[in-house]
């Protein structure tokens, strides 16, 4: 899936809840909520009260579903809720499959399709293996708004897994890491995904049609036992959750689904403790207080996460200037994410871990305290590292940024 849309980063502090315009996720159990047709929605709470809103789109004109929480008891609303049961799409994954193997199409029909359809010829057996390098990006920015992983990204992220002796993959959203992993002897993997045509693409058993902001599964109990099947398999191998959710997407309920399949995985291998699930999440990197209060055992890594089909998040000259807002947040060691064969990338003796050339290691905060690409300066009057277009300003006792 690899959702994104547009990213400002904003000067944040430390809080559990993340919030905007004044609004709360209300993280519960969302079996009992009304229904959208992207599954069950969400919990919100604003100062004009709490309603429930769907989960996934943004943009209110994409879904419409909103319900005041009051409401929500009457039973003329609950029955007027229940017709999104039968509006919600399912998909037979077993056909999908065959018919994909099975059919066959004449070029010699692309002509009447010329005008209206995007018709793609040729495709290799390697290319059906891999369809986020060709399929058409999915670019609602209100809910889909699709980037890539690089190669070089994807590359990275299986090395982690390999350093931490982990062999099996859950890849919420990152379909790249999905394909890479399924032509590796050395992995296997499920792909929980909202995109829906990779259906056509993965065997049954290796994907699930998905909502990652409510853990809802579309096609209900038949996935459910999918992903249990594959969790059972996993129990000896090691296991980790890879996800690359949309950025405009709430950390609440994103957290609250790790915490779901961690318990999922639990449950199936009888597991007795209850630990997360190792996991590695690319997100911007000013979302760290949002992530670090609702889990602190979760890291954010230096690691700049690239993508292949987007015009800013990478390294190259055309990309952004300190390079791309992504970055890797793990609760596995940070030790054992090796960036040795990468130039753009530092040891540091004293953190013990890889970290962006230009991010020094500061001796009064005592660690790397770069977090978005620049060298930052220590401020002796707030006792902390700043971003170099920052300047302490006596008024306001603080750092602000530099006019001029």
């Amino acid at each position: 899936m690899g959702r994104k849309r547009k990213i400002e980063p904003k000067e944040t502090k430390h809080t559990e809840t993340q919030k905007s315009s004044s609004v709360e996720v209300i993280v519960e159990d969302v079996t009992s909520h009304p229904i959208c047709m992207h599954g069950p929605t969400l919990l919100f709470s604003s100062e004009k009260g709490r309603y429930f809103a769907c989960a996934s789109c943004r943009d209110k004109k994409e879904c419409t579903v909103l319900i005041d929480e009051e409401d929500w008891s009457k039973e003329g609303v609950k029955k007027r809720n229940e017709k999104y049961y039968n509006l919600m799409p399912k998909i037979d994954k077993a056909a999908a499959w065959k018919n994909l193997n099975e059919e066959l199409y004449l070029l010699s029909s692309n002509r009447k399709h010329g005008k209206d359809h995007r018709v793609i010829t040729g495709l290799t057996d390697e290319q059906l293996a891999a369809p986020s390098s060709w399929l058409p990006t999915l670019e609602n920015d209100a809910v889909e708004a699709q980037y890539i992983f690089a190669k070089k990204s994807v590359g990275t992220i299986l090395n982690i897994l390999k350093n931490n002796n982990i062999s099996n993959i859950i890849c919420i959203g990152a379909p790249s890491v999905h394909e890479a992993a399924q032509s590796s002897p050395d992995f296997d993997s499920i792909l929980l995904d909202f995109d829906k045509r990779h259906h056509q693409f993965q065997a049954p058993a290796k994907f699930v049609w998905y909502n990652m902001f409510n853990n809802y599964m579309f096609n209900g109990n038949e996935d459910e036992g999918v992903l249990k099947k594959f969790l059972k398999k996993a129990k000896s191998g090691g296991t980790c959750i890879v996800m690359d959710p949309p950025f405009g997407g709430r950390v609440e309920p994103l957290t609250h689904t790790l915490k779901e399949l961690s318990a999922t995985y639990r449950e199936v291998c009888e597991k007795t403790d209850d630990e997360l699930l190792p996991v590695i999440w690319a997100f911007p990197y000013f979302s760290e207080p949002y992530i670090t209060g609702t889990m602190p055992e979760i890291k954010m890594h230096d690691y700049q996460v690239e993508y292949g089909n987007h015009k800013k998040f990478h390294n190259k000259k055309s990309g952004r200037k300190h390079g791309s807002p992504v970055r890797l947040f793990t609760n596995l060691p940070l030790l054992t994410i090796d960036l040795s064969n990468d130039k753009n990338y530092k040891l540091c003796d004293k953190c013990k871990y890889w970290v962006s050339a230009t991010n020094n290691h500061c001796t009064k905060c005592k660690e790397c305290t770069s977090k978005n690409g620049m060298t930052y300066k220590h401020c002796n009057a707030c006792k902390q590292c700043v971003k170099p277009t920052f300047k302490h300003c006596k008024e306001c006792e603080r750092c602000v940024l530099e006019k001029g």
